[in-house]
Protein backbone atom coordinates (compact mmCIF):
# COMPACT_ATOMS: atom_id res chain seq x y z
CA UNK A 1 0.00 0.00 0.00
CA UNK A 2 1.16 3.58 -1.17
CA UNK A 3 0.45 7.19 -0.92
CA UNK A 4 0.44 8.74 -4.21
CA UNK A 5 0.43 12.57 -4.56
CA UNK A 6 -0.52 13.20 -8.35
CA UNK A 7 0.63 16.77 -10.13
CA UNK A 8 -3.21 17.44 -9.80
CA UNK A 9 -2.74 17.83 -6.09
CA UNK A 10 -4.77 14.80 -5.23
CA UNK A 11 -3.52 12.45 -2.91
CA UNK A 12 -4.69 8.48 -3.43
CA UNK A 13 -3.80 5.59 -1.34
CA UNK A 14 -3.56 1.80 -3.02
CA UNK A 15 -1.85 -1.27 -4.25
CA UNK A 16 1.09 -0.20 -6.92
CA UNK A 17 3.02 -1.57 -9.37
CA UNK A 18 5.26 0.23 -11.89
CA UNK A 19 6.83 0.28 -14.91
CA UNK A 20 9.28 2.68 -16.38
CA UNK A 21 6.67 4.77 -17.71
CA UNK A 22 3.50 4.30 -15.12
CA UNK A 23 2.03 3.00 -12.22
CA UNK A 24 -0.96 1.06 -11.66
CA UNK A 25 -3.63 1.62 -8.66
CA UNK A 26 -5.22 -0.87 -7.58
CA UNK A 27 -8.30 -0.68 -5.33
CA UNK A 28 -7.54 3.14 -4.75
CA UNK A 29 -8.56 5.39 -2.31
CA UNK A 30 -9.07 9.29 -2.57
CA UNK A 31 -7.98 11.34 0.41
CA UNK A 32 -10.49 14.48 0.84
CA UNK A 33 -10.01 16.96 3.11
CA UNK A 34 -12.60 17.62 5.63
CA UNK A 35 -11.85 20.27 7.62
CA UNK A 36 -10.28 21.21 10.95
CA UNK A 37 -7.48 18.34 10.75
CA UNK A 38 -9.68 15.54 9.35
CA UNK A 39 -9.23 13.69 6.22
CA UNK A 40 -12.52 12.00 4.30
CA UNK A 41 -12.10 8.86 1.70
CA UNK A 42 -13.84 7.69 -0.87
CA UNK A 43 -13.27 5.63 -4.73
CA UNK A 44 -10.88 7.28 -6.88
CA UNK A 45 -12.42 7.42 -10.16
CA UNK A 46 -16.04 5.67 -8.73
CA UNK A 47 -17.72 5.53 -12.34
CA UNK A 48 -14.81 3.57 -13.56
CA UNK A 49 -15.61 -0.80 -14.27
CA UNK A 50 -12.94 -0.77 -11.58
CA UNK A 51 -9.18 -1.85 -11.01
CA UNK A 52 -6.44 -1.46 -12.39
CA UNK A 53 -6.31 1.99 -13.31
CA UNK A 54 -3.02 3.08 -15.32
CA UNK A 55 -1.29 7.13 -14.34
CA UNK A 56 1.54 7.94 -16.51
CA UNK A 57 4.62 8.46 -14.48
CA UNK A 58 4.47 12.56 -15.51
CA UNK A 59 1.28 12.69 -13.30
CA UNK A 60 3.16 11.67 -10.15
CA UNK A 61 4.88 14.21 -7.78
CA UNK A 62 5.83 11.05 -5.45
CA UNK A 63 4.92 7.75 -4.06
CA UNK A 64 5.55 7.00 -0.21
CA UNK A 65 4.57 5.34 2.93
CA UNK A 66 1.60 5.94 4.17
CA UNK A 67 1.70 6.33 8.37
CA UNK A 68 0.59 3.80 10.27
CA UNK A 69 -2.55 5.72 10.91
CA UNK A 70 -3.70 5.78 7.59
CA UNK A 71 -2.79 2.64 7.12
CA UNK A 72 -4.97 1.37 9.74
CA UNK A 73 -7.74 3.37 8.77
CA UNK A 74 -7.66 1.99 5.05
CA UNK A 75 -7.64 -1.20 6.06
CA UNK A 76 -10.73 -1.20 8.02
CA UNK A 77 -12.72 0.73 5.35
CA UNK A 78 -12.17 -1.58 2.57
CA UNK A 79 -11.77 -4.89 4.68
CA UNK A 80 -13.44 -4.54 8.19
CA UNK A 81 -9.99 -5.56 9.66
CA UNK A 82 -9.30 -3.60 12.73
CA UNK A 83 -5.17 -3.40 13.13
CA UNK A 84 -4.57 -3.08 16.83
CA UNK A 85 -1.91 0.06 17.58
CA UNK A 86 0.83 -1.52 18.91
CA UNK A 87 2.11 -4.84 18.63
CA UNK A 88 2.91 -4.91 22.56
CA UNK A 89 -0.52 -4.58 23.59
CA UNK A 90 -0.68 -7.03 26.81
CA UNK A 91 -3.04 -9.92 25.75
CA UNK A 92 -6.07 -11.29 27.85
CA UNK A 93 -6.04 -15.18 28.73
Amino acid sequence: MKLIRLTTGEEIIASVTETETEITVDDAIILLPAGEGKIGMASFIPYSNGSPISINKQHVMFVTEPNDDLRRQVLKITTGLEIPISSRSPIIR
